[in-house]
């Protein structure tokens, strides 16, 4: 008798599709993917999608307006796993930025809506509706898009290290960028990327969302320290996952933020 395959369904809301593109460039994994499981609904890439009784279904993009809502809330109620698949879906990520600036700076660029989809508050899948697993980055890694789908097929639980892209620095012998005094988030956020970006020289802007124990006030400490006004502490810290973590919050509107 043979196994009977899981009924996936992949999704966006507001967002740019680089989330799923980043499941469709997997080279010969596709290949993979569509053997270990039915994908059933994939609208992006599908004239013919049934979205009921979906065992696992992944949903890229924020909610940024009304309809965006209603179609999460209805994915929602047809699956027994939601995935966030990507920044956006997990942190609100650079769209999300608009909770953290004055709305002079942004009207200008609306469109004029009807009420029906009117904007609200750009936010992360959570707020909404709950997530079961998150696979994060922007984009995240095919990777680790491909061993999430291997281990569900598995009948297994995904499972997403804790621990901060310092640790795959360190893994790698690159050079810490903070030791060089630039403002790298790598102390505070999520790893598993492999820390292609510090590899490059490039500061890590914190894309993966923070870790469970990331200690903010240190972090925004280290970077005072390093010469860097408030300013451009807190713009940096929000761009990715400011929207979808307290201790951002906090600092960002606390007290005694004056520079």
């Amino acid at each position: 008798m043979g196994t009977t395959k899981l009924k996936l369904g992949f999704y966006g809301v507001t967002g740019c599709a680089g989330c799923q593109l980043s499941v469709i460039f997997q080279d010969n994994d596709i290949l993979d993917i569509a053997s270990l499981v039915d994908i059933q609904a994939w609208p992006f890439i599908k004239d013919s999608n049934d979205g009921n009784g979906l065992d696992y279904t992944f949903v890229e993009g924020l909610v940024a307006n009304n309809d965006d809502k209603e179609v999460l809330l209805g994915l929602r109620k047809k699956t027994k796993f939601l995935v966030a698949l990507g920044a956006c879906a997990h942190t609100g990520c650079i769209p999300a930025y608009r909770q953290f600036t004055l709305k002079k700076n942004y009207t200008h660029l609306l469109y004029q809506k009807l009420k029906r989809i009117r904007d609200t508050k750009p936010s992360p899948l959570s707020d909404f509706v709950k997530v079961d697993f998150t696979i994060p980055g922007c984009p995240p890694s095919k990777k680790e898009i491909l061993e999430f789908v291997k281990t569900i097929a598995a009948g297994r639980k995904p499972h997403f290290p804790n621990r901060p892209v310092c640790f795959e620095c360190r893994q790698n012998q690159s050079t810490c960028l903070l030791d060089l005094k630039k403002p790298c988030l790598g102390p505070i956020t999520r790893g598993g990327c492999g820390a292609v970006c510090p590899a490059g020289g490039f500061e890590c802007w914190g894309c993966r969302g923070p870790t469970d124990d990331a200690n903010i006030k240190s972090m925004v400490d280290i970077l005072r320290k390093h010469g860097h006004k408030k300013k451009f502490i807190k713009d940096r810290l929000v761009t990715f996952s400011g929207a979808k973590t307290p201790a951002v919050k906090r600092f960002v509107y606390g007290k005694n933020n004056k520079d």
